[in-house]
């Protein structure tokens, strides 16, 4: 998997209305590496042939 670059980073806070100060920019980036990295290692095998449930929310009663 490619690592997410600081443009990456930028981008996708901007996209969910957070500005990432320039600063914090480079360990914001390398912290999300590591998370993708981290769960990228406890993907079971066949995981990816596996299709998606469908998220199925209750009524709101009123």
């Amino acid at each position: 998997m490619t690592d997410l670059s600081k443009d990456d980073v930028k981008a996708m806070g901007k996209a969910v209305n957070l500005d990432i100060a320039e600063e914090d920019l480079a360990e914001v980036t390398e912290v999300l590496n590591a998370i993708i990295e981290s769960i990228d290692e406890i993907n079971p095998p066949g995981l990816e042939s596996v299709e998606p449930l469908p998220i199925i929310l209750p009524k709101e009663e009123g």
